[in-house]
């Protein structure tokens, strides 16, 4: 049986928490000029070609009707087990140098099929991976994390150009069990994220990886309980869909709720992005606010020109968040505060000077 060795896991789990950041920005390619570039599907921006571009966003009036079709989607995959179906809580394929990981998380995310193969094989639309059966909670991981092996062997792979996914086959274990595994996923499940939102009397508590069923989520909430006028962030290592994500901070700032973190909270990356939608922010000493800079494929926020259209949504978002000066200045602080594959935990001090926290609670 061929088990992935944990530092390999490792290496997943921080690929999962950078892609939470990403946008849609594209790899930079050279090119002779303009018309080069253009014949190559690029966009032409300041001397320079970006391949694949796509400028970022979703309007504001087609946010709804863009989410329905993405829930709608999402509730089409499974994972199926020996016949037991489960609902995919998270599916992410991650590409690193000539190898393609595809990870399927379920039951809780306390189940994993993990498979690695050639990325060029994506190409032939249907191929053999190799796969891992996991269990563990790969995406809270700790260092000491040792996942349980269930199984192992090869699985059958059918994809398609708009990136819905058939994946069947029998895996064992060392004992000879046999698992027959059937996953259906799309291209929508890769956005949705893993949040849980729990409305508590006045406040809701929200944890895990935003995406888009968050939206979906806050926007429940404010149908079936008006009376809730805060949302608690406990612990959020990112999103997933930042697109969403911001539509999802405006939908909290339009209906006048509040943002809160505890002492015990932890929130990163678009989790900070969502704090900031608060119209009273509170901060209680002890949490834990961390930033970083994005990354597309081999493009970074960083190292792009601050008036590139890549850029455009976030200023937008944040300059309606903390207004038209500390807004986009903290934007680009957080793509100068570490890279996208790393996180920088802000200091109290800085946490006052971008006016995040309106409230400070000390005790």
């Amino acid at each position: 049986m061929r088990l992935f060795h944990k530092t390999w896991l490792l290496v997943v789990i921080m690929l999962l928490i950078v892609a939470g950041s990403c946008t849609s920005g594209k790899m930079l390619i050279s090119a002779s000029g303009q018309s080069s570039c253009l014949n190559k599907n690029g966009y032409w921006y300041k001397g320079k070609c970006w391949a694949g571009f796509e400028e970022p966003g979703i309007v504001a009036t087609n946010v709804d009707s863009v989410v329905s079709a993405q829930i709608k989607a999402i509730d089409l995959t499974y994972v199926s087990i020996n016949n037991e179906r489960f609902a995919i809580d998270f599916f992410f394929p991650q590409q690193e140098d000539k190898e393609t990981l595809l990870i399927v998380s379920f039951a809780q995310l306390e189940e994993n099929i993990i498979l690695s193969f050639d990325s060029k094989l994506m190409e032939k639309g249907d191929f053999t991976a190799e796969a891992n059966y996991l269990k563990g909670n790969i995406l809270e991981a700790e260092d000491d994390f040792q996942p349980t092996a269930v199984a192992a062997g090869q699985l059958d792979v059918s994809l398609t150009e708009d990136f819905d996914v058939t994946i069947k086959g029998v895996l064992n274990n060392e004992k000879g069990k046999k698992f027959e595994v059937e996953i259906f996923a799309n291209e929508a499940v890769m956005g949705a994220g893993t949040s849980k939102l729990e409305v508590r009397g006045e406040e809701a508590f929200l944890s895990g990886t935003l995406g888009t069923i968050t939206y979906q989520q806050i926007r429940d909430m404010l149908s079936k309980h008006p009376e809730v006028h805060t949302i608690v962030l406990d612990q959020i290592d990112g999103s997933i869909n930042d697109d969403i994500n911001m539509h999802t901070g405006r939908i909290v700032r339009e209906a006048g709720l509040n943002t809160k973190v505890l002492s015990q909270s932890h929130i990163a990356s678009g989790g900070v992005d969502l704090f900031a939608s608060g119209v009273e922010r509170t901060v209680t000493k002890g949490a834990k606010l961390g930033v970083h800079s994005w990354a597309g494929e081999d493009i970074k926020g960083d190292e792009m020109p601050q008036d590139h259209p890549a850029h455009q949504y976030q200023l937008a978002y944040f300059t309606q968040m903390l207004g038209s000066v500390k807004g986009p200045a903290f934007y680009f602080y957080t793509l100068k505060s570490a890279p996208a594959e790393s996180i920088y935990y802000m200091t109290n001090e800085e946490i006052r000077q971008w006016n995040l926290a309106t409230d400070w609670r000390i005790k």
